[in-house]
């Protein structure tokens, strides 16, 4: 399995994407205004055919978003969306200045909490309906 990993996806790539896994489909500007607005983006293609991509979305200080974690059906269970979070986790830390802190969050859909746990993210439902990590440098 050749595994590449980019940092930009087209608004095709993005579309086909959440298709492939039943998520509601957004119109083409709505995508392309997205993917302009995020803080960073990750695609991965397994033997050059797209597997998975991810976003981040926040305000570059203080806190952030993991957004649209997603992974074509055929590659799910194959560590494609762990490589995506983790790539996604660098690229907030490395843009943490030292003695600063970031709070990662995300919202999981339902049953994927635990994957984001052994992503080292906290969860705890009684008290907190998302969940979080906090990065710092």
């Amino acid at each position: 399995m050749n595994i590449k990993i980019e940092n930009s996806i087209s608004v095709d790539e993005f579309l086909e994407l959440i298709e492939s896994v039943g998520w509601k489909l957004y119109s083409r500007k709505q995508v392309e205004k997205a993917l302009k607005n995020s803080m960073y983006v990750v695609k991965v293609l397994v033997d050059n055919k797209l597997a998975g991509m991810g976003r981040v979305v926040g305000d570059y200080s203080i806190v952030c978003m993991l957004s649209d974690i997603c992974v074509m059906p055929e590659y799910q269970g194959k560590g494609i969306g762990k490589l995506i979070v983790n790539k996604l986790r660098e690229l907030i830390i490395d843009n943490v200045l030292d003695g600063e802190k970031m709070q990662i969050e995300l919202t999981p859909t339902a049953g994927n909490e635990i994957f984001y746990q052994k992503c080292g993210f906290k969860y705890n439902p009684d008290k907190v309906t998302g969940m979080y990590l906090w990065v710092e440098k």
